[in-house]
């Protein structure tokens, strides 16, 4: 009898030991996905999420645990964001380990689950502009959500809309923003927690793996480019180098500069989704148009239709058409700052001949001060390039670079020199 009952008792102790090993492995086996997110949301950040839930997905991970901390951002971005993490079959966790506010009230609350540090607050989703048709296809989409994923969506209202007014909760004219505490007593929130290896244990995850998604360098070169002051920067480096190549015959150091500026500015928004090809086209169609224009005297239709086709390019190709307007807008100032100065002391001074490739238009076209001293008002000679309205003429052997008094000499035109300003030598047609 001793016997039947040790053999039963034995025989428990080796079950519960099976199954408690088997337990274990299990959840060392569980993939835990990391993907931190502590930025504005942009079209940067929607890409970058989006390529780390499909690489969660890939590896067959168990959870996906979001590590959130913002001010907010992109509506679009965010309703996209929404889109990836609502698709998922992984389960979501959104971990808000500081600040989830505005747009990023709609990324925590498309999660599975949400927890929150100590510190952390939820709220104040109001939108930038606030017009009634934007405002009621925000809340909309915040209660859509919320009921979908068991929030209570009259809360989640409140913190988008100041006339939502909840007895206890909410007041008039203000929006609503949770502390941790409060969060978790009106069931937007499903727990506290102080790090991630807390955030595993109350998820019963705290044996799984851990792998957290590293960016890739073209989302981080995306990253940087998209940012309003180099995105600014490099929109002014192109205008700059492209003003002076139209006023430098040749093609030289400021034409490589504007170029390459501006490739960079197109290429870096077309990866993070800023820019799309259509954006691209209508800025190179733009700077045809104005090249067309260049070989034609006066100002006529391709002039104008390359400044807009150029300057919605430049607009579609942004974050935002905010940022678009201040960068454009910087850009042009300097570059009218710039037209002012090349019109004012001429491309003859050293520095400005020290970047262009003169060499470019005639191995013999490098000209010095010396040989300027030749040339004498009265001097008649032609335009040895088109003149729009600085060039180069001959008069003899020698090679000059002018300006034209009018806006256009053509190539080849007789001219005569009427004004010599120090290194400046200025011409008419004849």
């Amino acid at each position: 009898m001793k016997r039947k009952q040790l053999r039963i008792l034995t025989l428990l102790l080796v079950l519960i030991l099976g199954f408690s090993s088997i337990s274990l492995a299990e959840t060392e086996n569980e993939l835990v996905y990391v993907i931190p997110v502590r930025e504005e949301i942009t079209r940067a950040t929607q890409r970058y999420i989006h390529l780390a839930i499909q690489e969660a997905e890939d590896l067959n991970a168990d959870m996906i645990l979001f590590e959130l901390d913002t001010y907010g951002g992109l509506v679009d971005a965010t309703e996209k964001i929404k889109n990836d993490i609502i698709k998922t079959n992984i389960e979501t966790t959104c971990f808000i380990d500081n600040k989830a506010e505005s747009a990023g009230v709609l990324f925590a609350i498309s999660n599975d689950n949400i927890i929150m540090s100590p510190y952390g607050t939820i709220g104040s989703a109001e939108t930038i502009p606030n017009t009634e048709k934007i405002l009621s296809m925000w809340k909309s989409m915040l209660r859509n959500v919320a009921q979908n994923k068991g929030r209570d969506p009259e809360i989640i209202e409140a913190m988008a809309d100041v006339d939502v007014v909840i007895d206890g909760v909410s007041e008039q004219g203000k929006l609503l923003n949770l502390t941790a505490n409060e969060a978790l007593e009106f069931g937007i929130s499903d727990g506290i927690a102080s790090n991630q290896e807390e955030v595993l244990a109350f998820l019963g995850m705290e044996n799984a793996s851990v792998q957290t998604v590293k960016e890739d360098w073209s989302t981080k070169f995306g990253k940087l480019i998209s940012t309003q002051w180099i995105s600014s920067l490099l929109l002014i480096m192109g205008f700059l180098g492209l003003i002076i190549e139209f006023f430098v015959p040749g093609f030289g150091l400021p034409g490589i500069i504007g170029g390459v500026s501006l490739l960079l500015f197109f290429g870096g928004n077309l990866m993070v989704g800023n820019a799309s090809w259509f954006s691209i086209m209508f800025f190179v169609v733009g700077v045809v148009f104005l090249i067309i224009e260049a070989f034609v005297p006066g100002f006529g239709l391709p002039g104008i239709a390359g400044i807009i086709l150029t300057i919605f390019g430049i607009a579609t190709s942004m974050q935002s058409l905010q940022q678009a307007f201040t960068a454009i807008l910087m850009a042009l100032i300097i570059a009218i700052i710039a037209v002012v100065i090349i019109f004012k002391y001429g491309l003859n001074s050293r520095t400005f001949r020290s970047i262009t490739l003169e060499s470019t238009i005639k191995g013999s076209s490098n000209v010095n001060v010396e040989e300027k001293k030749l040339a004498q008002i009265g001097d008649v000679g032609f335009a040895a390039t088109m003149m729009r309205p600085t060039g180069f003429i001959e008069i003899g052997e020698n090679r000059f670079d002018a300006t034209a008094i009018s806006n256009y000499i053509a190539k080849g035109a007789a001219i005569e020199v009427i004004q010599i300003e120090g290194s400046k030598i200025v011409v008419k047609e004849i």
